[in-house]
């Protein structure tokens, strides 16, 4: 069972999608929403050097680290759970790129997501996702697009 509703969030129009069952990870998201996982983006901090940064990934895909830490200059880690309770103030499958503090940081994005029209997003809690229009949230994020992504095996 979901529960949509539209909503202005930091100015954008989305639908807020809550479900009965958790949607943490892409797959509970997918199966929950009937989206495929490739319309379906995480929102991820990372380290890179003594710096924070988060990363736009679409659901099909992971980061190939070597690749992100060549494009910008330095090793880029995954953060650790309490660096994201810390850094961004929900736990890892509540993450958001919805916003104050991932605004704040330096935001890397999939360039695959362009493809879509519109994704889903983490919610905020760890059984709410977000409809967005895909330039919408370009807009906002204003991010660095780097070919640092592959297809998840």
């Amino acid at each position: 069972m979901v529960k949509v509703r539209r909503e202005v969030i930091m100015g954008l129009a989305v639908n807020v999608l809550e479900f009965d069952h958790g949607v943490e990870t892409v797959e509970a998201a997918s199966r929950e929403s009937g989206e495929p996982t490739s319309k379906i983006v995480k929102t991820l901090l990372l380290r890179a050097g003594d710096e924070y940064l988060v990363a736009i990934v679409r659901g099909d895909k992971i980061i190939n680290f070597d690749r992100l830490s060549k494009a910008l200059g330095k090793s880029v880690t995954m953060a650790k759970a309490r660096e994201v309770k810390q850094v961004l103030g929900v736990d890892v499958g509540a993450v958001t790129p919805l916003s104050e503090r991932v605004l704040s940081l330096k935001v890397v994005m999939d360039p695959s997501i362009l493809e879509n029209d519109y994704v889903l997003c983490g919610g905020g809690s760890r059984n709410t996702l977000m409809r967005i229009n895909v330039k919408d949230l370009v807009n906002l994020l204003k991010p660095m697009f780097i070919d640092a992504f592959e297809k998840a095996s």
